[in-house]
């Protein structure tokens, strides 16, 4: 019996080396160039770039993600650009200082005509392109898309390029009634730890709990908006667009008294 566990054992290792041999690096990139546009509610964005085959060095490939950048923010003043070792390829990532003005209707223009003749030259006749606003309301011609909305086009050989202008409208109403219902969250739960009021207790912690859920539900960064207005950057931005994660432990507060008021209410012996 002794050589045959050592045969199974030796086929299960050799399975494993094949396995992790075959899927190692990851998922290979399709054919052609893919480009990932990022803006983010600050005003700054990044442009990601990476393609399957073609590219024999890491510097052919940053100097490539340089002139696609180039040619995607024209005008802008352009950060480092860098090559990633991303967890199923690499990548070249060139930061961009401004990529829009913020304001009331902030517009980003879609640079497909430009980008497509520098892919081409490179080799790459058919690309895609994913443009990912930050987390507010935006629209292309007469169609609006919600927050979270990405864009994506697909272009083969000969196929007109990307293009248009893309319009965001940040608005404070989502952020402001997040702002308020965690405002009742927080102000329910803390009336059901310090009232005596058995009733009252159950009854601010079940309503700020469910206030707090509501809020952990329904947020999609809606702090964005505060960027793309221009009102805040920085560390204040980063604070703002968290900030609905406090959800968190008024919800962990209001479950955590509540057990306790239901288990004192189980240890009191009732009247006979």
């Amino acid at each position: 019996m002794g050589w045959k566990r050592w045969a199974a054992s030796g086929t299960v290792l050799v399975l494993f080396l094949v396995v992790v041999g075959c899927g190692a690096g990851g998922p290979r990139p399709a054919p052609g160039a893919h480009v990932t546009v990022v803006l983010r509610a600050d005003g700054s964005g990044r442009a990601d770039l990476w393609v399957g085959g073609g590219v024999r060095s890491d510097r052919e490939l940053r100097d490539l993600g340089r002139r696609v950048a180039a040619a995607l923010f024209r005008g802008q003043v352009l950060g480092p650009t860098t090559v990633e070792r991303g967890s199923a390829f690499t990548f070249a990532r060139t930061e961009v200082v401004r990529a829009y003005r913020p304001g009331p209707r902030p517009v980003f223009d879609i640079a497909g005509g430009s980008v497509g003749p520098v892919l081409k030259a490179a080799g790459y006749p058919g690309y895609t392109l994913r443009l990912r606003p930050p987390l507010v309301r935006t629209s292309i011609g007469g169609r609006t898309h919600p927050p979270g909305f990405e864009y994506a086009w697909r272009v083969s050989p000969g196929d007109p390029p990307p293009a248009g202008s893309m319009v965001m409208q940040p608005r404070l109403l989502h952020w402001a009634v997040e702002m308020a219902l965690l405002a009742v969250a927080a102000a329910a739960v803390l009336s059901g730890f310090v009232s005596r009021d058995a009733r009252v207790g159950f009854g601010g912690c079940a309503a700020g709990s469910v206030a707090a859920v509501a809020v952990l539900l329904t947020d999609r960064a809606s702090g964005d908006a505060l960027g793309t207005l221009g009102h805040l950057s920085g560390t204040r931005l980063t604070l703002v667009t968290r900030l609905p994660l406090v959800a968190l432990p008024v919800v962990a507060l209001a479950v955590i008294r509540l057990l306790l008021l239901i288990a004192r209410q189980t240890a009191t012996p009732r009247p006979e």
